[in-house]
Order: C-alpha cells, then sequence, then structure tokens
C-alpha cells in the first residue's frame, strides 16, 4: 500500500508541471513518462529476472504499427486501433516467451536481438504496407475523451494518466506472489525448480508483462507524434531501455524510471547530433557501473550512510 500511495504522490506532484512549464518542456516531459513507463515494464523482466533483452523495442513498434495500419489502412477509429496493436504486440510475446525464456545470459541477449532485428527487417522492407523507412503518417489522436488531447497539455495528463494506471500495475505485480517468485528465479532458478515452481512459465510471465508494458507505452507514443516510423522497433532504442534499467537499479521500479525518463531529457536536450547518441550510451553504461554499480536507487543509502558517519565523527569530536 505504501508504494502506491507514493504512486499517487508522484502523479500528484507531475500534475503541476504544466503550470511550471512552457509547452516545449511539457512535451518533453509527456516523452519521459512514455520511455520511463516502457523501461518500469521491462525492469520486471531484466531486474527480476535478470534475464535482459535486446528486441523489447519490437513489441514497442509493433503495437504502434499495428495502431497505424488499423487506423490508416482499415479506417477502424483511434481507440480499437490502439487495442488491436497492444493485442497483436503480447499475442506475439505470447508464442515468442516460451521459445526465448529456455536460455539465460548471452544466448538469450543473443536471441531476443535476432527477433527485434527481424520485426525490423519486416517492417522496412515491405514497404507497400508498412510505408518502409518512410514510416505511416497522419495519425489522429482520439476525439473522445474527458478532455481534448489535441492540446500539449491535453496529451500530458493523458501520459501521465495512463503511466499512473501502469505504475500500479507493476507494484502490484511486482509485490504479488507470482512478483516475489521472480526473485527467487534471478537467485537461483535451481531451487525453484526444486521447491516444485514452474520457472519456465515465471519467465514467460515476465517476458509478457515486459512486452505488454512496450505495447501500451508504443501506442500511446504513436499518438503524441501522430507517426511511427523504424526507429521506434530499432536495437537502439532496446539497448536505451535496457540501460535505464542498469542505471535506475534493477528491481527497483522508481529507478528505471528515472533513468528512462532522463535519457529522453538527455538525448533531446543536450545531444546535437543523434548519430552520437550510441557512444552517449555507452558512456553513461561505463559511468553507471563503475561509480553506481546498483544504480541511482542506491545512492540515497549512501547518502544517507555518509550523514551517518558524520554525525557520528562530530558526536565523537
Amino acid at each position: 500500500m505504501r508504494r502506491i500511495i507514493l504512486v499517487f504522490i508522484g502523479g500528484l506532484i507531475m500534475a503541476t508541471f504544466p503550470f511550471l512549464m512552457t509547452s516545449y518542456w511539457v512535451g518533453l516531459m509527456t516523452q519521459a513518462l512514455i520511455f520511463g513507463g516502457f523501461a518500469v515494464g521491462l525492469d520486471i523482466l531484466v531486474g527480476y529476472t535478470r534475464m535482459p533483452s535486446l528486441g523489447h523495442a519490437a513489441f514497442f513498434g509493433m503495437a504502434g504499427y499495428g495502431l497505424a495500419i488499423a487506423n490508416t489502412r482499415w479506417d477502424i477509429a483511434p481507440w480499437p486501433a490502439a487495442v488491436i496493436g497492444i493485442i497483436l504486440a503480447v499475442a506475439v510475446a505470447a508464442l515468442f516467451a516460451p521459445l526465448a525464456v529456455r536460455t539465460r545470459g548471452l544466448t538469450f541477449l543473443t536471441i531476443t536481438l535476432a527477433f527485434g532485428q527481424v520485426v525490423w527487417g519486416l517492417v522496412t522492407r515491405w514497404t507497400s504496407f508498412t510505408g518502409g523507412e518512410n514510416g505511416i503518417p497522419g495519425i489522429p489522436r482520439p476525439e473522445q475523451f474527458l478532455w481534448n488531447l489535441d492540446t500539449v497539455v491535453g496529451f500530458y495528463y493523458f501520459a501521465l494518466l495512463v503511466w499512473v494506471v501502469h505504475m500500479i500495475l507493476a507494484t502490484v505485480f511486482a509485490g504479488s506472489a507470482v512478483g516475489m517468485s521472480l526473485l527467487g528465479v534471478r537467485n537461483s532458478d535451481t531451487r525453484m525448480v526444486a521447491l516444485g515452481y514452474n520457472v519456465q512459465a515465471r519467465r514467460s510471465i515476465a517476458f509478457i508483462f515486459a512486452a505488454f508494458s512496450g505495447a501500451l507505452f508504443g501506442a500511446l507514443n504513436v499518438f503524441f507524434n501522430k507517426f511511427i516510423g523504424p526507429g521506434s522497433l530499432s536495437w537502439q532504442l532496446s539497448a536505451q531501455m535496457l540501460l535505464s534499467v542498469v542505471i535506475g537499479g534493477p528491481a527497483s521500479l522508481w529507478g528505471p524510471f528515472i533513468a528512462g525518463g532522463g535519457l529522453v531529457i538527455l538525448k533531446n536536450t543536450l545531444i546535437g547530433s543523434t548519430q552520437r547518441w550510441p557512444i552517449v550510451l555507452g558512456a553513461l553504461y561505463v559511468i553507471s557501473v563503475t561509480v553506481l554499480p546498483n544504480g541511482l536507487v542506491s545512492l540515497g543509502p549512501k547518502i544517507r550512510g555518509l550523514f551517518a558517519r558524520r554525525k557520528v565523527s562530530q558526536s565523537h569530536s
């Protein structure tokens, strides 16, 4: 319950941002919510089961393409089109997960990377259906809602609402019996098998949950940009999300969200050329594993410990 209350408090704090920021920064914070939420879902797979994936951007982009194609090719309204895109991505994840989770470590990383590249190649080559490298533009935002989603502020609040609901789902899932058993799978899968747990099923659940998170925020990203392109499926995006979990702190949820949103803001404000972005990601990875091997969430205990040691030294002096 305490963690859920923290989600509501965080949501209320972020609800004040449009009153304090320009339209540009509100739009940037919307992107931070989208990619930070994606990182939270991936943390269930990477942090709770220790299965790093380089292919989950495929589900992010797959949901977006499903939405875009359903809307622009088949004239389906935005809301049902979004549901179609999310279901498509989750269904593919449910079919692929039982095969992928039989492996671990570098093999799992390679298989997910190969899967993502296959999906990316299919999208870029099937020009007549997906638009190829030009993508699909002109995707409208939903009109029927509690408020106008065509404004920057209106869409920000919609993204914030989606983030709050997803964060609560992730928090409840992580604290459930299944979520706690994932930590056991991460620490010792052989011991969990000996205790009678179906390790493969739990890995599959974590994989599908991460795919669902990617699909949910992939559809939201399409509504935000009104466009979908191959970049939404690229391995670079998968690497960025994986790095968000590493920098934020695996199995912490809040850490990956902060890191995922922070990387988006960094990319848009400090990097003049996106061609240099992979170099920046590599440098950030080296710095994070060297300075903060447990991620940003370890900063709190370190700071508290530093103040505690200072108080002790001052009391002795």
